[in-house]
């Protein structure tokens, strides 16, 4: 007899295998890519095999069609593909209309700023918290819209980020109404999130290792836990509500959840997550304010991932140091000034810095300035500071280019104390016929207070462009008193496709998402090879 998991992939796959062929013989348009991952390490080396298809499919109808297929053995990140139940990823279907929307299948959603609804995947950090259900958005006219969601998933975590397979998994029914206004300058949302969760006792046990508020309460609770494991359903409710006022050169944004929740193997409580952020350009300065303040400390959050409120780093070293943000227990700001001159001068620079709340006690001022013995002072508040000034430019014939920044990390928490100072610094010169030439350098000095070890490091990586066909990289990473870790990597521009073939190693680091971090392993003296086409 078929059962019903048998049902589902026959119908999910007889989509895929209706699109493939619809591609090539139909005048309707699609979009498909390939990309395969490979790599063959020595020592401690994680090796993988990673293939994913994209089919996006256009009917004149208005029907669009997305599904992605992955193939993976071994991959780098989550579990092996070991059957057909396996290979699929994504599936639904949309149609678009002139006055309503529907979504079936996998959905992707975000609500206001993602306080209490954000659902994404993301393949670097392999996550995905999509609902597997519904979505209605009608439009009553020009200014008026209502929204409806409903559907279920299974949330996979890790609660660590040096973990390659998820830690928990938590499944959740869930329905939601929406309703939005819109005037010449003005948007109101309001949106009610209804959601049942349901953690076993694997669940349970595997929150204990949190190191925020959740952990510890579980903590304190092990003897019964550990005893008697229990399983624990909860009901969530969500009221969420957004303003967004605009104006020539000025934008007030107020996003605010009120969150109604059980304590896990306890009574109910209820929480908050507040967000505000103000653009305004003033003397042809454009200033970017945004202010955080999340409070749902005993509430796993499954379909929350709101702003991080800091700028995340593009240096390949001052991420290594990258702030994880707790969306269930932060509150903090990031202010942002951007200016730029006649002459292409641009100078960006920016200061972020946040503190957890702490149950039964009054916050510290959040905007005083703290100093490094100020920051040792609120310890136990988890304080993180960083600030950052980048200053760049582009000569006036356009053939060179520089970018110099100067990044100061300073964060701690319960199990480390890390001051890093870091110098990213890129130069690049296009030639007359086009090809060009770039040379990225950094450097950085950390000091892990909390082990009193200090180090320094340099990372290096020039780079020939050939007219855009070819280029050609080396990659020198350098710890004072260490070996040199070094690769290279040859990149092909063909049609559609690209290949990139790497030879060497690479060092362990920290790879985030929307503020969730999973930590990249090291790789020793191997072959990576990455092949993309479109067709």
């Amino acid at each position: 007899m078929i059962n019903n998991l048998s049902l589902k992939l026959v119908g999910k796959f007889s989509i895929v295998f209706f699109l493939v062929f619809s591609s090539i013989y139909s005048d309707n348009q699609s979009i498909i890519s390939y990309e395969t991952k490979y790599a063959n390490g020595s020592g401690s080396s994680i090796d993988y095999f990673e293939n994913i298809l994209d089919i996006n499919y256009y009917f004149d109808n208005g029907v669009y069609v997305f599904s992605q297929l992955e193939y993976s053995t071994p991959p780098l990140f989550g579990k092996e593909t070991e059957d057909l139940s396996d290979m699929s990823n994504i599936l639904y279907v949309q149609y678009t209309g002139s006055k309503y929307d529907l979504t079936v299948g996998d959905l992707y959603l975000l609500y206001g700023m993602g306080l209490s609804l954000h659902s994404f995947q993301d393949q670097a950090i392999d996550f995905d918290n999509s609902i597997q259900g519904l979505n209605f958005n009608y439009y009553l006219n020009d200014k008026i819209s209502v929204a409806a969601t409903v559907g279920k998933s299974n949330v996979k975590a890790r609660i660590n980020p040096v973990d390659l397979l998820p830690t928990v998994s938590i499944k959740n029914n869930m329905n939601a109404v929406g309703i939005s206004y819109t005037t010449n300058n003005m948007n109101f949302l309001y949106n009610n999130i209804v959601y049942e969760q349901f953690y076993d006792y694997s669940d349970i046990n595997n929150l204990m290792n949190l190191e925020n508020l959740l952990g510890q309460y579980l903590i304190s609770r092990s003897d019964y836990i550990l005893s008697e494991k229990p399983d624990f359903d909860m009901l969530n409710v969500e009221h969420n509500f957004a303003f967004d006022i605009y104006f020539d050169s000025m934008q007030l944004y107020l996003e605010k959840s009120i969150v109604y929740y059980d304590k896990l193997l306890a009574e109910r409580t209820e929480g908050y997550k507040n967000y505000l952020t103000m653009y305004a350009n003033v003397f042809d300065l454009d200033m970017l304010f945004e202010y955080k303040d999340y409070y749902t400390p005993l509430l796993y959050n499954v379909f929350s991932a709101p702003p991080i409120g800091y700028r995340e780093s593009t240096s390949v070293l001052a991420s290594r140091n990258l702030h994880t943000v707790d969306f269930s227990n932060e509150l903090g700001y990031m202010i942002e000034i951007n200016k730029s001159f006649s002459n292409s001068l641009n100078i960006v620079m920016s200061y972020s810095y946040a503190l957890h709340h702490l149950e039964d006690k009054n916050n510290p001022s959040l905007f005083e300035y703290t100093t490094t013995a100020g920051m040792k002072e609120l310890e136990e508040h988890w304080p993180y500071k960083q600030y950052y000034i980048e200053f760049l430019n582009t000569s006036k014939s356009e053939k060179f280019y520089y970018k110099v920044g100067y990044d100061y990390y300073h964060e701690i928490s319960d199990l480390k104390t890390i001051i890093a100072k870091t110098i990213p610094m890129q130069y690049s010169y296009s030639f007359k016929a086009g090809n060009s030439v770039s040379f990225y350098i950094e450097t950085q000095n950390k000091n892990d207070v909390s082990s009193n070890v200090k180090h320094d490091y340099l990372y290096f990586n020039p780079t020939y462009n050939h007219f855009g066909k070819w280029s050609f990289a080396l990659f020198f990473d350098y710890e004072k008193n260490d070996d040199v870790v070094k690769g290279l990597n040859y990149t092909i521009n063909l049609k559609k496709s690209q290949v990139s073939i790497f030879l060497g190693s690479q060092k362990e680091g920290l790879v985030c998402a929307n503020g969730s971090c999973v930590l990249q392993p090291g790789f020793n003296e191997g072959l990576k090879l990455n092949y993309l086409t479109n067709f």
